[in-house]
């Protein structure tokens, strides 16, 4: 007993363990402390895996098919820590959720709901500096799509790609950067916002069920109390043995798949992000040319605003999921666009090298030879149009004449792009002049303003029609 004592037993492990929470706790209450459990689960798998993982571009691949070829039970590792990383960005989004429709951010919870949005925030930044480390095509790819957004906002969007990548393009500072981020700085993070969270939930307890109002007086407890230790503890491990379960079995079933490393020159691969990117995804191909900053800044860094701020722009004092209908009604919706857009970004991942866009007219003979040089030196590798036919890699041609780009502008920067902008990724192209004035002509032809409609034109047949053979050769319709 008195090795209890010495330890804080009576005064404070006690009353931590068998505090007293609401009566009529639902199993939503669980999901907080599945996502703990969860992310002990990332530590546990990631600590081992960092035994055979090497962070250098020319060992990072070969490291992870060791793992998951070579090392006793490494497949199983890797796929619990993959699939446990997915499952982690659904549990907070779903506590997130949970809690708003409840409304259980009310006063005097407004802090706590504050930590819960950068606990979802730090969780996504623990995603994207992830699944870079594996260093294959979609880990390399997606990487240089998230990390080149900011690089239309001019010199402070490249300094922050810049520094996002540790440079101008991705090299193996990006890689230590990523893994020392991902390994050190966003789990410290994490662990300090999980028991800041932690603490004011058992300041203020958990929203109590029964409130109508927030504040307002309910009747005294009766009944068995709900603690919790062994109440909440006994339900917890219950739903965290069948996650883990499954885990287990998708780490079987359904192996993250290793693709080529990253460089290997595959013409038709399409980057795509994981699944919980993927509805941000396809939503940038919906806002191009001047609109693009609506779809990286405006909606985006405007949802953040929002959600730091639902306990301040709410003025409902009700409490309760059928209390709430507009709350409802309002997470419903956002849950119906991020579904829609998922299952669009899936459903248009077409190959690449299909088709062009073009405008729906006749192009003249020297956008028509512009076309032809656009599609024979694959410019859509890198460039897509209206967010269509092409990687997203590089910025979208169809915003040239949005951006007022001269004819020489394009042609200098095409010959040469380190001329014009010291920041720039891109690769120099030798092209005659009289090919990169019809490319600049062919590129300033994709306005699609005044009533100018997009039509898809096929590669081959585009590559079939020889350059100088008229403009119906490679006309748009």
């Amino acid at each position: 007993m008195s090795f209890l004592n010495n330890i804080g037993w009576e005064k404070y492990l006690k009353p931590f363990l068998y505090k007293r929470l609401p009566d009529n706790t639902g199993w939503s209450a669980v999901l907080g402390t599945l996502c703990a459990l969860t992310f002990l689960v990332l530590v546990a798998t990631g600590m081992i895996l960092a035994f055979y993982y090497v962070p250098s571009p020319d060992k990072a691949w070969e490291s992870v098919n060791y793992i998951s070829n070579e090392v006793p039970l490494g497949d199983i590792l890797r796929g619990i820590h993959h699939w446990g990383a997915g499952l982690m960005v659904f549990l907070v989004f779903c506590h997130l959720m949970v809690t708003y429709v409840h409304g259980s951010y009310i006063a005097p919870r407004q802090i706590t709901w504050i930590t819960g949005v950068c606990l979802f925030l730090t969780t996504l930044g623990l995603g994207f500096t992830g699944y870079l480390l594996p260093w294959d095509m979609k880990a390399y790819w997606a990487t240089v799509v998230g990390a080149n957004l900011p690089n239309q906002y001019g010199a402070i969007g490249n300094y922050i790609t810049r520094f996002i990548l540790g440079g101008n393009d991705i090299s193996g500072f990006t890689l230590s950067r990523f893994y020392s981020v991902h390994t050190l700085i966003l789990p410290a993070c994490l662990l300090l916002l999980m028991a800041m969270h932690i603490y004011l939930i058992r300041v203020h307890n958990l929203s109590d069920p029964r409130e109508r109002l927030a504040g307002e007086a309910l009747p005294p407890a009766s009944g068995k109390p709900y603690r919790f230790y062994p109440e909440h503890t006994n339900r917890t491990m219950l739903a965290f043995g069948v996650v883990l379960a499954g885990l287990i079995l998708l780490a079987c079933y359904a192996p993250p798949v290793t693709q080529d490393p990253a460089g290997t020159l595959i013409p038709d691969y399409l980057p795509r992000p994981e699944w919980y990117y993927m509805w941000l995804f396809q939503l940038l191909t919906y806002f191009t040319g001047s609109w693009e900053m609506i779809g990286t800044l405006v909606i985006f860094g405007g949802a953040i605003i929002m959600l730091f701020g639902v306990p301040f722009f709410s003025e409902s004092r009700m409490k309760g999921f059928v209390n709430r209908p507009v709350s409802v009604a309002i997470a419903s919706t956002f849950l119906v666009c991020i579904v829609y857009l998922t299952v669009m970004a899936y459903a248009e991942t077409a190959p690449y090298k299909e088709f062009v866009v073009v405008p729906n007219r006749t192009l003249t003979e020297q956008e028509a030879r512009g076309l032809y040089t656009y599609t024979e030196r694959e410019c859509s590798y890198c460039h897509n149009i209206l967010g269509q036919g092409g990687h997203r890699t590089g910025p979208d041609m169809s915003n040239m004449v949005k951006k007022q780009r001269t004819d020489k502008y394009l042609m200098d920067y095409i010959k040469n792009p380190v001329s014009v902008y010291a920041g720039s990724t891109m690769p120099a192209y030798d092209l005659s002049p009289e090919q990169l004035q019809d490319l600049a002509a062919f590129l300033k032809s994709l306005d699609f303003t005044h009533g100018i409609k997009p039509v898809k034109k096929p590669v081959e047949e585009i590559l079939n029609a020889k350059p100088g053979m008229g403009a119906k050769a490679a006309a748009g319709s």
